[in-house]
């Protein structure tokens, strides 16, 4: 599949699930790729071209079908970014992500998940982009479908906020910070996954700190190894996927922290987040605190003070 067809369907599948377009088959046809698409008893068709004049479409079906004129309007309006540059040419590999590192209340999240390159399209029809660009109900039914999709080809490390602070204590204590706890989470993870996943090309970790410390752990354990830390590598599907996995959990721990201490956490670090933070300290005590919430931020300090 060329390239900008590729480019193109990572922008027209999420707004495909948004609308609640279902795609029934999809198949390769000469020049392009050729989309089944379905909601409720009406149905048309999408060829996606690419050729010596570019992309173009072509939707088909019924000349009453409601779908096929929305399609229409839909992919006419679709303008995407030139295509980027492939980050790897790898036919097998992992990608990795973090979720709840900015986040006061609530656990660190690390997940991995393992790809092949004809899983691809598989991936992208559910849905799967950088997990930012997600509202949580999609979010949580895009991660549900791939779980169900590829299994065995997932990997989380939930980090609770009360091992957080005793694992950011510890590598305090050797000199160590926030990203040597990141670099050992992801190490942990990706390796977790690597014991399980064969064939295996190589692994792409979305990039945390300059020093890519998460890559020289790794190359520490696997020398031979194809190991990319870098910005922005959620348009790598993989990571795409890792990330959608990490926020899931991240949400349904903190949703399961809040059953337990009957409290609203709000995300973020932010004003509210402080005062959310005294609100709890004064209903439950300070001794709890660091069941929920990260210590080492600057708002534990603020209430301290």
């Amino acid at each position: 599949m060329h390239p900008e067809i590729e480019n193109y369907l990572s922008h027209l599948y999420p707004l495909l699930a948004q609308r609640g377009i279902e795609i029934l088959w999809h198949k390769e046809i000469a020049y392009g790729i050729q989309l089944k698409l379905s909601r409720d008893i009406d149905s048309a068709n999408l060829n996606i071209y690419y050729g010596k004049k570019g992309l173009s479409t072509l939707v088909g079906g019924s000349k009453d079908s409601a779908l096929k004129q929305e399609i229409g309007r839909l992919v006419g309006n679709i303008h995407s970014e030139p295509a980027s540059p492939a980050l790897h040419h790898w036919h097998y590999w992992i990608g990795s992500d973090e979720c709840g590192k900015g986040d006061y209340f609530g656990p660190l999240v690390l997940s991995a998940f393992y790809l092949k390159q004809e899983q691809v399209p598989e991936l992208r029809q559910l849905g799967t982009v950088d997990s930012k660009r997600l509202n949580d109900t999609k979010l949580k039914t895009i991660a549900e479908s791939i779980y169900r999709s590829f299994p065995g080809q997932c990997q989380a490390l939930i980090i609770s906020p009360r091992r957080y602070n005793e694992l950011i204590s510890d590598f305090k204590r050797q000199n160590l910070n926030l990203n040597d706890l990141l670099a050992w989470a992801h190490s942990k993870v990706i390796s977790e996954l690597i014991a399980k996943s064969q064939p295996l090309e190589g692994v792409i970790i979305d990039q945390f700190s300059k020093a890519q410390k998460a890559r020289a752990r790794l190359i520490a354990k696997y020398p031979r190894l194809n190991i990319i830390e870098r910005t922005a590598a959620e348009r790598d599907p993989a990571v795409a996927a890792a990330s959608i996995l990490a926020r899931y959990q991240f949400l349904i721990a903190k949703k399961n922290m809040e059953k337990s201490f009957g409290f609203n956490f709000p995300l973020g670090a932010g004003a509210n987040v402080k005062k959310a933070a005294q609100t709890f300290v004064t209903e439950q005590g300070m001794n709890k605190l660091g069941e929920v919430a990260k210590l080492h931020f600057k708002t534990t300090l603020a209430l301290r003070s």
